[in-house]
């Protein structure tokens, strides 16, 4: 049985080791030791990693695929992490290297942006920066936008708070279109950068108010309206090579 290795296994990537467990062995970093039993009743074999402690980097990046998720407000120097972890030898022996990044990396102006589009975001910068570093070594670089699905309900952490953005598009994916497209990426042995991004994009009032009504939270109150930019994220180079999104509006999620 090959081996996968998920570096970041929070969750995101928990939910991928655990869809994944069936077919692969699993090996999974974690940086809080408590939670190890709960990896190891999984299935999984969990291993310390931190930017301190980098004695399992090794085992980590001994494997046919692996995938690497860490958010980079956790680090105190998240581009030097990803330098160390990228110099690893055994990084050039895997079959596929994933990187998670972020349409937060794509200028705060008005437009739509694809995986072509100019990249410097001075509000964004460690997010370019990391793609720099990364870049000759993923395979595959999933930008994604706001991930949401489960228990991360759009609107409700502004239940009963007053907004004045109504009229803001969202971008936002769910988290089972990220596991699907790294599934299909494997199977269809694609490589490249692609954006990750429901087609649909309601404006904040409306996913807000129908995401109260759906949840039964308080809505939020939309007030004092702004002017704000609309930034478009297309999504739709992945599906070119054949992937569909299961989640294509986020009315859906």
């Amino acid at each position: 049985m090959e081996t996968f290795s998920i570096l970041g296994t929070g969750w995101l990537g928990f939910a991928l080791a655990k869809s994944l467990k069936a077919n692969y062995i699993l090996k999974v970093s974690i940086k809080d030791i408590n939670k190890k039993n709960t990896m190891i009743s999984e299935g999984l074999s969990p291993y310390f990693l931190d930017e301190d402690n980098l004695e399992n980097l090794d085992t980590l990046l001994s494997s046919n695929y692996i995938f690497i998720n860490f958010p980079p407000s956790k680090f105190k120097d998240y581009l030097g992490f990803l330098k160390k972890l990228y110099l690893n030898k055994n990084l050039e022996n895997a079959k596929k290297v994933f990187f998670i990044s972020s349409t937060s990396i794509y200028p705060n102006e008005e437009g739509i942006y694809d995986e072509n589009s100019k990249l410097y975001n001075p509000n964004s910068k460690i997010v370019l920066d990391a793609e720099k570093v990364v870049s000759g070594k993923s395979d595959v670089i999933f930008r994604c936008s706001g991930l949401m699905g489960y228990d991360r309900i759009a609107g409700k952490y502004f239940a009963g708070k007053t907004l004045d953005s109504e009229d803001v598009k969202v971008n936002y994916i769910h988290r089972d279109d990220i596991i699907e497209a790294t599934k299909f990426a494997i199977l269809n042995d694609i490589s490249g950068i692609f954006n990750l991004c429901s087609k649909n994009h309601p404006t904040r009032k409306e996913i807000y108010l129908h995401n109260a009504k759906k949840y039964g939270f308080d809505k939020p109150i939309f007030e004092n309206k702004k002017e704000y930019i609309n930034r478009i994220i297309d999504a739709t180079k992945i599906e070119d090579f054949g992937f569909r999104y299961k989640y294509p509006n986020p009315y859906e999620y």
